[in-house]
């Protein structure tokens, strides 16, 4: 076996060898026994609170970086405004058609 297949010269190499010596540190140790269902479990509701944290803060951080919308200023005048009728109660309201014809 040549010397250079034992220690390699790129950085794939070595994160592969340290990989693999944890993998086989793993089976001769534990025999790569299978965690318990409780285990499991644990790891998935853990891997979820992770992920739902990561979404929160990425959409915390991108809603403190947006622009702010424009907000257009228009006189009091233009704005139509519906006057509220004081209506008895018990009595019906009549329904009638808005003044420009975009009734619902």
């Amino acid at each position: 076996m040549q010397p250079t297949m034992l220690f390699s010269s790129t950085k794939a190499g070595h994160i592969g060898q340290i990989l693999s010596t944890a993998v086989f540190g793993q089976v001769v140790s534990n025999s790569l026994t299978p965690p318990d269902p409780g285990q499991i479990e644990t790891y998935g509701h853990l891997v979820i609170q992770i992920l739902v944290a990561a979404v929160t803060i990425w959409a915390t951080i991108r809603k403190a970086l947006q622009k702010p919308e424009s907000v257009v200023k228009v006189p009091a005048d233009v704005v139509p405004v519906i006057s509220a009728a004081v209506v008895p109660s018990g009595s019906a309201v009549p329904v009638t058609p808005a003044a420009d014809g975009n009734a619902e």
